[in-house]
């Protein structure tokens, strides 16, 4: 009973932060979605990926955090329903697994999708080559398509595999994708320096290149800046969910330290809109036509 009652202030605290923050991630993401379709500016693959994240993220919110916050409370009311329990688990693990292996897959992408469009817009000087031969829209909902299956069938496979070959293939998806976005910012930054300075370098006699050229660059690279704050966001909110194959000796400080961390992992659910609309204009100025609308209805409601 004395463990039990050193265990309930850290049960309290995640179901606090938990239920707040799941409320914030289904409303935030219901409303990435609909500035998502209301945006027109931004490239029909970029919005196609953060629907896809946005997507798996709403998913969290709706039906793997209120099964993780069910459970909490029935230890903190020390529910002896193991029955109810194994059915919680048996949800919560291949759903939650399929989200985050989707949510993973989608941010990586995203990094991807932008080193490209960098890359060979350099190369080529032509935005629309980029858009029109190489990444096209239908490619991409093929790739999102694909990885959604991919991560039903990693998680499916994994939980079937047992607990300890389902945390060990998890946290080795997460890690070399946190990887490999790593190295895909570290080329852009390369790209991008290695551009500047050639620009700075030419004299002032030099033709000036063409203005169009330029501002598509320059948008490029605000949208990079843009989803490295996204890789950061993730890189802090995921790494500690290491733990899980770090520590094979459950105790009371281990359970303790996974418990915050699937908070702080469910909580970046609810933080990547946000920083969709800090950082991507487009999105800022179409969520804020959307909470216009709603305003401008409620009002005409109440006077009405």
């Amino acid at each position: 009973m004395e463990e039990a009652a050193d265990f309930s202030p850290c049960l309290i605290i995640n179901v606090v932060v938990n239920s707040f923050s799941c409320y914030t991630t289904i409303m935030l993401n219901i409303v990435l979605i609909f500035a998502l379709r209301r945006s027109s500016s931004l490239p029909k693959t970029l919005k196609a990926l953060i629907l896809s994240v946005a997507v798996s993220d709403l998913g969290s919110g709706l039906v793997v955090q209120p099964l993780y916050i069910a459970r909490m409370i029935m230890q903190i009311q020390q529910t002896d329903d193991q029955e109810t329990s194994k059915d919680i688990d048996r949800a919560l693990r291949p759903i939650g697994r399929t989200l985050g292996y989707a949510s993973f897959f989608g941010v990586t992408a995203i990094s991807v999708d932008r080193f490209l469009a960098i890359h060979l817009h350099l190369k080529h000087q032509e935005l629309l080559t980029y858009q029109e031969e190489f990444v096209t829209y239908k490619r991409v909902v093929a790739a999102v398509i694909l990885s959604w299956l991919l991560s039903a069938f990693l998680a499916l496979t994994g939980v079937l595999s047992g607990r300890y070959v389902c945390n060990l293939a998890a946290v080795t998806v997460g890690l070399v994708c946190l990887l490999t976005m790593g190295l895909i910012y570290f080329k852009i930054y390369i790209v991008v320096r290695r551009h500047t300075v050639q620009v700075h370098a030419q004299p002032a006699q030099a033709v000036t290149p063409n203005e169009e050229n330029r501002s598509n660059f320059e948008r490029l690279r605000k949208t990079a800046v843009g989803t490295f704050y996204v890789y950061l966001l993730f890189l802090a909110c995921h790494l500690a969910i290491a733990i899980e194959i770090l520590e094979t000796r459950r105790n009371k400080v281990w359970e303790h330290m996974l418990m915050y961390s699937n908070t702080l992992l469910y909580l970046s659910s609810s933080l990547l809109p946000l920083v969709y609309c800090w950082k991507f204009r487009h999105i800022r100025c179409a969520i804020k036509n959307i909470l216009n609308d709603i305003f401008a209805s409620q009002n005409q409601i109440q006077e009405g």
